[in-house]
């Protein structure tokens, strides 16, 4: 049995759409890239040079500074959200429990759920904004 991540549960509940969800994968690529050296291989990418060493840490210094900008612009907070939901793969329970540590556990599940899709949706609008300039 496959456990959904949390995006993927954000968009079965229809609280997410196909732009939230390109977002976080080109996300967690560009973190993958950035912080872990880590190019996820495929096979319709076919490119004429492969480049150098410089070449490649050339292109992770920009996927690092375009990840700055990120956290900049969403701010601490919705930042630290994508980490959860991308990087730690944290379940909303689980999200909810560090966020809201007081109050009613199902209220807590439930606002984390809201701030993690606006947060893609943030991130989604981030991503369109540099493909426009």
């Amino acid at each position: 049995m496959k456990v959904l991540s949390t995006v993927a549960w954000l968009f079965n509940a229809g609280d997410i759409g196909d732009d939230e969800v390109a977002a976080a994968q080109r996300w967690r690529k560009e973190y993958d890239y950035a912080e872990l050296g880590v190019v996820e291989e495929s096979s319709s990418a076919v490119t004429a040079d492969k480049g150098d060493v410089h070449t490649w840490m050339l292109g992770r210094g920009k996927c690092a500074q375009r990840l700055s900008q990120i956290r900049k612009a969403l701010g601490p907070s919705l930042y630290v959200r994508i980490e959860m939901m991308l990087v730690r793969e944290m379940s909303f329970p689980d999200m909810a429990r560090l966020i809201f540590p007081d109050g009613p556990r199902a209220q807590a599940r439930t606002k984390t759920a809201a701030q993690c899709a606006l947060t893609l949706d943030r991130l989604s609008e981030y991503y369109k904004n540099i493909l426009r300039n």
